[in-house]
């Protein structure tokens, strides 16, 4: 197995017990409080999970981003 960081060791540990799980969620349980999109937090383990996957350890399950048409009247 190729060397990991211990975020990626983190990382692995964290989606043994939750499967699917999205990069904010994995931040705020590495790092213990609630954390921020652009923040140096989330960044890291966006970086972190990225390597992962480069490396085939984990896989992007679910993307999508859902979009709404507003109600006409909602904005008058």
């Amino acid at each position: 197995m190729a060397r990991l960081s211990k975020n990626q060791r983190k990382i692995l540990e964290i989606l043994e017990i939750q499967p699917a799980m999205t990069t904010k969620e994995i931040a705020e349980i590495v790092f213990g409080k609630l954390v921020d999109y652009k923040t140096k937090e989330y960044n890291s383990i966006h970086r972190s999970i990225a390597s992962l996957e480069r490396k085939g350890l984990v896989q992007r399950v679910h993307v999508q981003l859902r979009w709404r048409r507003r109600d006409s009247s909602a904005g008058k």
